[in-house]
């Protein structure tokens, strides 16, 4: 929103040593924030007024004109044209005798009204001499205040040649920027009266009372209004005004309206304007003649009823949006825009003023789904204090007789009132206020910080009783906190001593998921060469038809976004494939992974919904366990080995205890059956190993071996363990043998391993290193070498006991995996 500095000082007496940025400072820290101090006279500095005292064509371009401009000195404001500029023009719209905005060198503009300000130097165009610019609207920011033509110049009416820009056009204000967002909940703030009762109190100052004209009503016209859409409609006043004459307002109310950014159009709807900009309350100006039966219906629109604005765009509306109609059509939609049938034109001598009280909720929507955000709106949006319209008809009726000495009452002031009382008193103990702000603030000081805002207050004692002002409405005072607030930032912030909250302090409940998710994570990416990544939760048709999964496992979502977000997952899997997909276009092999929730249709331990007598939940939220799963994507078998390999490092890495089997409960359709391996721990399973099946290797057209792999955070959280002991190295040495034997194709390692570990206590460990396959060793054999670890850790191993050691691991492997030894 923009404040005009000038318009302020119209209500406030401001100290003369006191700079716009020291205000702007002091409205920040107590009130609003403000967001930039803009001085217009720096704007348009070295901008004149320019008569063109002679034009000659360019010697060497057809569209150009060399123009001889009087424009006096710019170091003076005598207004006395006597120095000319020599000016290359290629204004389609110029004339001798013409006066238009001339930019001298040092002024700042837009070459053709785009881009950033430039500073505008003497320069040469064509061969010729340019000593300035005359400017277009666009070019000096001014697009909104004049007709921008494309290939036009601004001409100018008033001014004399030589006269500063700013000077003429009313631009010798100071503005301030202030941040909407802070003012969202002071309606009483979104007007320059408002800002004024802020500055008043800030700087203890009195705020002046507003001009009000007495009335004597008529009676020559009988103005009816009736409110049907009471919800949306609450307070409606109006009346009708003769002896209207159009003509343009006064230079003072076109200056301040200019200087906020506002067109000036005529001296009504000018003043309508203002007032809207001075109190924060918006009215309306109907043309009297457009008026049918000189009667106002405030009534709900029907639905798809179309309806033609102010700025000549046909509405659809719908039936919760609220109209304002007369005797047989609409006319006003109700707190955004008027219509176009009833404006004020050149010719109008009698109006009706609207002055009413709207729904917030419904004016937001209303102004939402048509697109048609105005400055109505957007003050009718935050809930204005019923009070206003009453206060606003008297202030436009006392301008209207100011400036229209003719202007009389044609009528009497209609209001139709349904408003509740919005007066109310709030309890203020001082002992709170003070315990709040974690200080005292003397009972005199906070009374008169109060009454400085227009609070009534009663002093009783250790208790003030303190009646907010009516343009203060309930959502912004209406319990003690409101209060503290008030007192606190008129007070002053910085003079409140700061101190330390004295609370205990206690060390954080350590999360053990969530440190196990980040070890996992570290270990993947800096131990594994592993990438992360992040799905959603939801899959689509096309994903389970590659995978040959059912839909009827998965939840299907009633509100889902498109064909590909219909289903939540029930694995990684299968979002992970589409992964797959994305980077075999840039890379032929990687290893990918991600740690995320899945949904399965099993009741989970969250209960929802009501309760039993008994305190027990009626109804379950799903099943939502998170899984770890991986794709590695490679050429040939080994792939497997590369994921088995990344398995057992992140296992290791967690010091969970881990073996293998190698029947899987219940197989996915999409893994291939001969070559998958399920994690244990103990009797618990962990999780998988495997490779996609050639099926869905098909479905996505790859020729490439992918590996999966899948482990249950649940299970690793349960069996992972921070247990690490650092010990000494082994005093006495130990010995290593080797082995390698033929076994069925049927034997797998883990069962080897365990058997051998059963052998001795003395066996640390054992390690297979290789494993052999050629039709030499017979149908259905295999080759398995392997070294085993024997370590005493109190005495040196001798060969005896070392080889009683060997001798009955190998009767061990013939006798129960019928093995050979090679």
């Amino acid at each position: 929103m923009k404040v005009s500095l000038n318009w302020l000082k119209q209500y406030v007496d401001l100290p003369k040593n006191l700079s716009p940025e020291e205000l702007a400072l002091k409205l920040t820290m107590a009130t609003v924030e403000v967001e930039a101090v803009i001085d217009q006279r720096k704007h348009f500095q070295n901008m004149v007024i320019g008569e063109i005292a002679e034009i000659k064509d360019h010697p060497d371009a057809d569209k150009l004109k060399v123009c001889q401009v009087k424009a006096g000195s710019p170091r003076s404001r005598s207004g006395e044209a006597g120095d000319k500029y020599q000016v290359v023009c290629g204004g389609s719209n110029i004339y001798q005798g013409m006066k238009g905005i001339l930019a001298l060198p040092g002024a700042m503009v837009k070459w053709h009204g785009q881009g950033e300000l430039v500073t505008l130097e003497k320069t040469k165009i064509r061969g010729v001499q340019s000593e300035g610019m005359l400017c277009s609207a666009s070019e000096v920011d001014l697009a909104g205040m004049f007709n921008d033509k494309e290939g036009e110049v601004v001409e100018l009416k008033e001014g004399k040649a030589g006269q500063w820009l700013a000077e003429v056009l009313g631009y010798d204000d100071v503005i301030f920027e202030i941040d909407n967002k802070s003012i969202t909940h002071r309606p009483d703030l979104w007007g320059h009266y408002g800002i004024a009762r802020e500055v008043a109190a800030i700087l203890g100052l009195k705020l002046k009372d507003l001009e009000l004209a007495n009335y004597q009503e008529g009676s020559q016209v009988d103005l009816k209004i009736k409110i049907e859409d009471k919800e949306n409609c609450s307070r409606y006043l109006g009346a009708a005004l003769g002896n209207i004459k159009i003509e343009p307002s006064p230079a003072w109310l076109q200056n301040l309206l200019k200087a906020v950014g506002v067109r000036p159009i005529n001296n009504i709807v000018d003043i309508t304007n203002y007032v809207t900009l001075e109190l924060g309350r918006p009215s309306h100006a109907f043309d009297r003649r457009n008026i049918q039966g000189d009667t106002i219906i405030v009534r709900r629109a029907q639905e798809g009823e179309k309806f033609i604005t102010l700025d000549g765009q046909e509405r659809k509306l719908t039936s919760s949006m609220c109209l304002v109609s007369d005797a047989k059509r609409a006319v006003d939609l109700g707190g955004i825009m008027g219509g176009e049938n009833s404006e004020i034109k050149d010719d109008t001598t009698e109006i009706i003023l609207e002055l009413a009280n709207f729904n917030p909720a419904n004016i937001r929507k209303t102004a939402s789904a048509l697109d048609l955000r105005t400055e109505a709106a957007v003050r009718f949006e935050k809930g204005l204090a019923p009070s206003l319209a009453e206060l606003g008809l008297k202030r436009i009726l006392t301008l209207i007789f100011q400036i229209i000495p003719g202007a009389r009452l044609a009528s009497k002031v209609v209001d139709v009132n349904y408003d509740a009382d919005q007066k109310r008193e709030i309890s203020l103990p001082l002992d709170f206020l003070n315990r709040r702000l974690g200080q005292v603030i003397p009972k005199k000081e906070v009374v008169k910080i109060l009454e400085s805002l227009s609070f009534a207050v009663q002093d009783q004692g250790e208790v003030l009783l303190v009646a907010p002002p009516l343009f203060r409405t309930k959502k912004d005072i209406a319990i003690p906190e409101d209060l503290v607030e008030e007192v606190a930032r008129l007070y002053g912030f910085d003079n409140l001593t700061p101190q330390m909250p004295h609370v205990s302090l206690e060390p954080p409940v350590d999360n053990l998921e969530l440190n196990l998710e980040r070890k996992i994570k570290d270990i993947l990416t800096q131990g594994c060469g592993a990438t992360e990544v992040y799905n959603y939760s939801f899959i689509g048709q096309k994903n389970l038809d590659i995978l040959g999964m059912a839909a009827a496992g998965h939840w299907e979502l009633k509100n889902y976004f498109s064909e590909e977000q219909k289903y939540l997952r029930v694995s990684l899997f299968e979002n992970l494939i589409a992964n797959l997909e994305d980077n075999l276009r840039f890379f032929d092999q990687f290893n990918i992974f991600e740690l995320g929730r899945v949904y399965l249709k099993e009741k989970g331990e969250y209960g929802v919904g009501p309760s039993t007598s008994l305190g027990m939940s009626k109804e379950f939220l799903a099943q939502q366990p998170k899984v770890l799963s991986g794709l590695m994507v490679g050429d040939g078998p080994e792939i497997f080995l590369k994921a088995k390999g990344l398995a057992e490092t992140l296992l290791s890495g967690l010091s969970v205890s881990y073996d293998y089997n190698g029947q899987l409960k219940n197989p996915e359709s999409w893994l291939e059956g001969a070559r998958t391996l399920a994690l244990m721990s103990g009797n618990e399973s962990l999780g998988l190993i495997g490779l996609f099946d050639g099926r869905v290797l098909a479905k996505l057209g790859l020729n490439k071996t992918v590996a999966v792999w899948q482990l249950s955070l649940g299970g690793l959280l349960k069996f992972s363990r921070d247990n690490k002991k650092y010990r000494p190295l082994p005093k006495y040495p130990g010995m290593i043998y080797d082995f390698s034997v033929i076994v069925p194709q049927k034997v797998s390692w883990a069962e080897i391993r365990k058997t051998v570990g059963e052998v001795s206590a003395l066996i640390r460990r054992a390690e297979l290193f290789d494993v052999y396959q050629i039709k030499a060793l017979g149908p259905d054999k295999k080759s398995m070498a392997f070294h085993v670890y024997l370590l005493d850790e109190k005495k040196t191993l001798n060969a005896g006991e070392a080889g009683s050691i060997k001798e009955k691991i190998v009767s061990l492997l013939k006798k129960k995996f019928n093995a050979e030894i090679r």
